[in-house]
């Protein structure tokens, strides 16, 4: 499975005048180079937010990297 490309805010910005000015979401999508679930998602995030930032996520801010964490759990299966 290929990694997943966040949209920047200017491509979310061209995806939404695009959409607007009656490109269809899969051609859209196709010139972003993303799914075209993405672009469906993001046209109706703009029209039940009025918005195209990406909203704010929930959770405390991660302190370790994965391989901080990796070495951890290592370490205390060690001991």
């Amino acid at each position: 499975m290929p990694p997943r490309r966040k949209l920047s805010d200017l491509d979310r910005g061209r995806a939404i005048g695009w959409l607007q000015d009656g490109v269809a979401a899969r051609q859209v999508a196709q010139r972003l180079a993303v799914a075209p679930s993405v672009i469906i998602r993001l046209k109706q995030r703009f029209h039940a937010t009025g918005r195209v930032q990406e909203r704010q996520r929930s959770g405390r801010p991660r302190v370790t990297t994965q391989r901080e964490d990796r070495f951890i759990q290592r370490q205390a299966m060690q001991h």
